[in-house]
């Protein structure tokens, strides 16, 4: 009977923060390609040349987002979009051409810019001890960072609008979730500015597609305001004396993988 008790509490617990294994093959989400409005291959987008592109937008629309989930289902659900305009043959007739020298300088001011901007928009960063807070989470529980310690704590921000995201939360599962399902880890995603219904959705959607965790809400921002002003997804992981080690910014594979790689390094 104290066999069976135990079991059910740890079940409970790894509930809780989201790290219990998860053997569900998860399906990603799936890229979509627009050149001027109808849709396309990535090979098409791939045989664009530079000069003939006018811009390029990886923000889906509503309207966009209602119409692929018509057309393909639910694997549009939380689909990822790359639409782009070209010009016309007088405004590449027009175009001054760029030299791959100034087109490098471009690059650097726009890259020096952005990163100005985040910068700005960050409160804490690695060295600094991560600021304490309550969160509910979705099952109704509060959980408090500072009683966290002594654990592995990746705090990571999230809105159900996010493309990138989704698209790391999609890789957390297998990545994340279940290689450190029986370590020292916590995984303490938060939901940033949305309304518990709203979340409780997205998660409901998200566990049928084997993506499984428990959410905290901060639908006012108070949380995310210690921490940041603007841009996500973030991730803080804080060590084992609640001190922030490692933060990233965005999403791309490379940034997951170090952040893997610092997580293990922790838990050794």
């Amino acid at each position: 009977m104290k066999l069976k008790l135990a079991i059910a509490i740890l079940f409970s617990v790894l509930f809780t923060f989201g790290t219990f294994a998860q053997e569900t093959k998860i399906k990603k989400p799936k890229t979509y390609y627009f050149i001027d409005g109808k849709e396309v291959t990535k090979e098409d987008v791939y045989k664009l040349k530079t000069e003939q592109i006018k811009n390029f937008n990886t923000r889906i629309s509503d309207e966009q987002k209602d119409q692929l989930i018509k057309k393909y289902g639910d694997e549009a659900e939380d689909a990822r979009i790359m639409e782009i305009s070209l010009k016309t043959e007088e405004e590449i007739k027009n175009t001054k051409t760029i030299t791959p020298e100034e087109a490098a300088v471009i690059n650097k001011k726009n890259a020096e810019e952005q990163a100005k901007k985040i910068k700005e928009s960050t409160l804490v960063n690695a060295g600094d001890l991560a600021p304490d807070f309550s969160v509910e989470m979705l099952d109704g529980k509060n959980i408090k960072l500072s009683d966290l310690k002594g654990k592995v704590v990746l705090l990571n921000f999230w809105a159900t609008w996010c493309a990138p995201c989704m698209r790391e939360l999609y890789e957390m599962p297998e990545k994340i979730l279940q290689p450190f399902s029986d370590k020292n880890f916590v995984f303490l995603p938060i939901s940033r500015g949305e309304k518990k219904e709203v979340v409780s959705k997205k998660i409901e959607k998200l566990k049928n597609k084997g993506v499984i965790f428990n959410a905290g809400l901060d639908p006012a921002e108070d949380i995310f305001q210690l921490y940041a002003t603007n841009y996500i997804p973030r991730n803080y992981l804080i060590d084992q004396n609640g001190k922030v080690v490692y933060t990233s910014i965005g999403y791309s594979e490379e940034k997951l993988d170090e952040l893997i790689t610092k997580i293990e390094e922790l838990l050794k």
